[in-house]
């Protein structure tokens, strides 16, 4: 026999909790956002409309994971809520936003109706059921149209509203901003210890026992740089190339190495859902490695095929350092960017 297949070497036990779509039992370091979250969502309980929320914060903080929680933490309290979810990024006009509602909650339609028709059938279901509804938008900046939005606080929808971006919402009419009263939750980039915490948690149920010392997870918690989806990352790929080699520990190479295969997944995954002006702003970015404000506009000027207005050239700088993509450094005269 050639060993080829042989599982001795196996340390992964279990790899689910090692990907993105895992559901953790309990959410580490974020009860205060769960606490406000659920305060907001509460009164929909006793049948009353809930308050709408705006949850904001980089990526890998957990804005989407506390939100799935809550949701099916709801739904299993109460039987009179409805929650959808919706990801702007696959669905950006409001026509899109609003099929994605009614298909998920499987009200029977045309989907080639106008969007206030699809509304008026959302409302007669939500009429005949008794049923309150609370919809969650992920990455509400791409939503292509924000008038959807007073359509549904109109209407008494919950919203809970999510972004990288604090700022994402700056240029919605005040008409809007009015009807949504949004309450807002900050999620920061979680510490180096907090980090080890919850890369340590992962490991226990993800690993076999002793295939991980604790100062090389805290080196998994330091290479994350606060991003938990980085650093489960780093932990998983870590593992598959420890196994590679026959390995029944985990060594700090292996997780040096995975953490270069973790940031350009990352990288990778977040420019295929921006604009060809974020991707252009990027390259230019990585290229110069480190380029002042000014030189860098008049760069992608030159190279755009339409340069978008220095308004919005601003906010999409905004958003390539809300997704941790690049950093920016100085003040707004002198700033410069480089790759993180």
């Amino acid at each position: 026999m050639s060993g080829l297949f042989d599982i001795d070497a196996t340390i992964i036990k279990n790899e689910t909790p090692l990907t993105e779509a895992f559901m953790p039992e309990r959410l580490l370091h974020r009860e205060g956002q769960k606490q406000y979250l659920a305060s907001c969502i509460k009164p929909v309980i006793a049948g009353r409309t809930p308050r709408n929320v705006f949850l904001f914060g980089p990526t890998g903080v957990g804005k989407t994971s506390l939100l799935n929680w809550m949701t099916d933490e709801l739904e299993n309290t109460t039987d009179n809520v409805k929650t959808v979810y919706v990801n702007c990024w696959k669905n950006t006009t409001p026509h899109a936003i609003v099929s994605k509602i009614v298909s998920d909650l499987k009200i029977f339609t045309n989907p080639k109706k106008q969007t206030l028709e699809l509304l008026e059938d959302l409302n007669s279901y939500l009429l005949r059921s008794s049923k309150k509804i609370i919809i969650a938008l992920d990455e509400v900046d791409r939503i292509a149209d924000y008038d959807i939005l007073y359509d549904f606080t109109r209407n008494g929808y919950g919203l809970v509203l999510i972004s990288n971006d604090e700022f994402a919402l700056v240029d919605v009419d005040a008409r809007i901003k009015s009807s949504l009263s949004l309450e807002t939750v900050e999620f920061k980039a979680y510490t180096t210890q907090e980090m080890f915490e919850i890369l340590k948690d992962r490991a226990n149920i993800s690993f076999m026992p002793g295939a991980i010392d604790d100062v090389f997870t805290k080196v998994a918690a330091v290479n994350a740089d606060g991003d938990a989806r980085v650093g489960i990352e780093i932990l998983r790929k870590s593992a598959l190339f420890a196994e590679d080699e026959g390995k029944k520990k985990i060594e700090k190479e292996h997780i040096i190495r995975a953490r270069k295969d973790a940031l350009h997944l990352k990288t990778s995954q977040i420019l295929g859902t921006l604009t060809e002006d974020h991707k252009l702003l990027f390259q230019i970015i990585s290229e110069k490695q480190n380029i002042p404000s000014s030189e860098l506009h008049e760069e992608y000027k030159t190279r755009a095929k339409a340069p978008i207005s220095e308004r919005t050239y601003r906010k999409y700088l905004n958003t390539l350092t809300s997704l941790r993509l690049v950093k920016a450094d100085g003040d707004v005269r002198w700033r410069s960017y480089s790759l993180i």
